[in-house]
């Protein structure tokens, strides 16, 4: 599809087991109203709905060799991601987003957990919390990428990754100020919108992007 990227949100079930989904429950796409945390992974896996079931984070990584960015809501959930992504031996394409305090865990049980701090201010997060973290990507909500803000993060030897954009023209504004990376449900349009238009020299590619993912370099 032209990602260079996949992003994906985990849960866990009752018995421990990491999931590939987004809700917390499995009523919305799956019609069972159930929490995820009230199922054991017995359960989960049987469950079809048009022919999909729901993956696991494990078999998730060994089928997608490309970067992939793992959002996690809890510190347990992080804790049990990040054994994952361990033992699939994939910590150098992986890094964590999500709840800043499962972010801060994740470094303190990892010096090599690679971490994308999710932020919702305008300012850049504090010392303590980026010592806290030793971020490589900060991760703000996509209304506030300015290029104020991109610039200093880029400063502060951060790349970033904004969420969640949507609209052809959103994607642009955000590419326009600076960011190495967009998460996007629209693919298409993303990879469209990075292409020049007519008469116009085509968005730059963020060089942060290619330094820390090199194997990325074939991607939009």
């Amino acid at each position: 599809m032209g990602a260079a990227m996949v992003e994906l949100d985990c849960k866990l079930t009752g018995d421990g087991h990491v999931v590939v989904l987004h809700d917390h429950t499995l009523t919305r796409l799956w019609g069972v109203r159930k929490p995820v945390s009230g199922c054991d992974w017995s359960e989960l896996s049987t469950i079809r709905r048009n022919g999909y079931r729901i993956p696991d984070l494990a078999e998730t990584l060994a089928t997608m060799p490309i970067p992939v960015m793992v959002d996690v809501p809890t510190v347990a959930i992080g804790e049990a991601a990040l054994a994952v992504v361990e033992a699939a031996r994939a910590t150098d394409r992986c890094i964590f987003a999500g709840h800043v305090g499962a972010l801060v865990r994740l470094h303190q049980a990892s010096a090599q957990a690679r971490i994308a701090l999710t932020w919702d201010k305008r300012e850049l997060p504090g010392g303590d919390l980026l010592a806290a973290t030793k971020p490589e990507w900060l991760n703000p909500r996509w209304r506030l990428a300015t290029t104020d803000l991109v610039e200093r993060a880029h400063a502060a030897g951060m790349g970033v990754s904004v969420w969640t954009v949507d609209r052809t023209s959103d994607i642009r504004r955000v590419i326009a100020a600076g960011v190495d990376a967009v998460i996007t449900n629209q693919t298409a349009r993303a990879v469209a919108a990075l292409q020049p238009r007519p008469g116009q020299p085509g968005p730059r590619r963020g060089r942060l992007w290619l330094d820390r993912f090199p194997w990325a370099k074939g991607g939009k």
